[in-house]
């Protein structure tokens, strides 16, 4: 059924035009201006043009949206990031380039560095696993490639200005703006006021849609005076004077090397079934995915690429426990030869053997004297020793395999 409705899908802003235009909603120019600022929101919601938006799968996500009030955190997400991340090694610059992942392991090498693991863990953005910046050996799966490709990922900027005082008022927490050209419409359409939260007078502005590509185009102080611009439009008209900032930061995701982008979006032909793909598991358990586009419930959240993080946090343990599992349960033959004072038959040698785990045989390494060593092999373990013919097939197959590998490193190597 999805994939019949990719099929026909089309674009929100190719239906919502559509309808506009069947109900004649919208002909005023007030209305339209209006409109346009409603449509910059979502444009803002989605962090994409309207026309990339799939009409079929835009708000799959709706069903589990979260109850409750927005709300500000007082100083900031860094808050959480620090918390975290508190007594964990953190290298910074070190660029990954390549991630090697096989049934040995997983090799990660950044910036002339090699670092090894059993497993790994990749949380870039969307925008960097579409620009390929990071080389996977073996090739990502096919699957995986596909839901990268139809996925999107777009583009917010923001613009955070810090006055020397709140002339906005103080019981304001936002603010709009409205422009007559419908391809600006994302242009600082919107304000949020930080006062109380931040402790100083600090304004945000957002620029959404196809603003905000152009608004990359343009320096920090075009960007900035062109802020100011608007700001004295609202208010000048009012007798309230927008003083000079103090400080002004502009970013630039678009442009940043380690996003490419801001958050993810369901594009034409794309669904929320994307989100769990990009979330699997490859290398049969070496290589995991977490982050916000990895996380169909909660996608282009904060809160969704945390949870995306625990969920993985919790499938990276599951798999470690079942690989423990299975070199516990795993078999080590263990060959025993006596000889001496140990026989009283006319042979020189005699060879016994038994079959014990992985776990087993360290622990009998680590036992100091042989006396001790069978003690342990006979009261602590129960391991009954037999001769070559008493083997089970187990056992017989444990001693093809040692054959087989002494052959292969007498031939030159190991091939692989």
């Amino acid at each position: 059924m999805i994939e019949e409705v990719k099929s026909v899908d089309v674009s929100l802003g190719t239906a919502l035009e559509a309808f506009r235009r069947a109900y004649s909603v919208a002909q005023d120019p007030q209305e339209r201006m209006l409109l346009d600022w409603h449509l910059a929101n979502l444009e803002y919601a989605n962090a994409s043009l309207m026309s990339n938006l799939s009409m079929a799968y835009w708000d799959q996500d709706d069903p589990y949206e979260m109850g409750g009030d927005h709300c500000f955190i007082p100083g900031g997400n860094e808050t959480f990031v620090r918390s975290l991340s508190e007594g964990l090694p953190i290298f910074y610059e070190r660029t990954v380039q390549s991630i090697r992942y096989g049934s040995d392991g997983v090799l990660v090498y950044a910036n002339g560095q090699e670092f090894r693991g059993d497993m790994v863990l990749c949380t870039v953005p969307l925008g960097v696993l579409k620009k390929g910046s990071i080389e996977f050996v073996p090739e990502l799966p096919q699957r995986k490639k596909g839901a990268i490709q139809s996925l999107g990922f777009g583009l917010l900027n923001k613009v955070a200005i810090l006055f020397p005082y709140n002339f906005w008022g103080g019981d304001i927490d936002t603010f709009g703006h409205l422009t007559e050209d419908p391809s600006m419409r994302g242009e600082f359409f919107l304000f949020y006021s930080y006062s109380s939260v931040s402790g100083g007078p600090l304004l945000v502005a957002l620029v959404a849609g196809d603003a905000a590509i152009k608004f990359e185009l343009m320096s920090p102080v075009e960007s900035v005076n062109r802020v100011l611009e608007i700001l004295r439009g609202i208010f000048n008209p009012k007798g309230i004077a927008v003083p000079d900032p103090i400080q002004a930061v502009c970013t630039r995701w678009g442009k940043d090397a380690f996003a490419y982008g801001s958050y993810s979006y369901v594009a034409v032909g794309s669904s929320g079934d994307d989100y769990d793909i990009l979330a699997e598991s490859i290398g049969d358990g070496r290589v995991f995915f977490a982050g916000e586009a990895t996380n169909k419930q909660y996608p282009a959240t904060m809160h969704g690429a945390l949870l995306s993080g625990m969920r993985e946090a919790a499938n990276i343990l599951r798999e470690a426990k079942r690989r423990s599992n299975e070199v516990d349960s795993s078999n080590s033959l263990l060959r025993v030869r006596f000889g001496g004072k140990y026989l009283d038959v006319g042979c020189l040698s005699l060879c016994l053997y038994g079959l014990i785990s992985r776990n087993q045989a360290i622990k009998l390494s680590e036992e100091e004297g042989e006396e001790n060593r069978m003690r342990m092999l006979n009261q602590e373990f129960g391991v009954r020793l037999v001769g070559r013919k008493g083997l089970s097939g187990a056992g017989e197959s444990l001693i093809t395999n040692i054959r087989s590998a002494k052959s292969n490193l007498e031939d030159g190597g190991i091939q692989r």
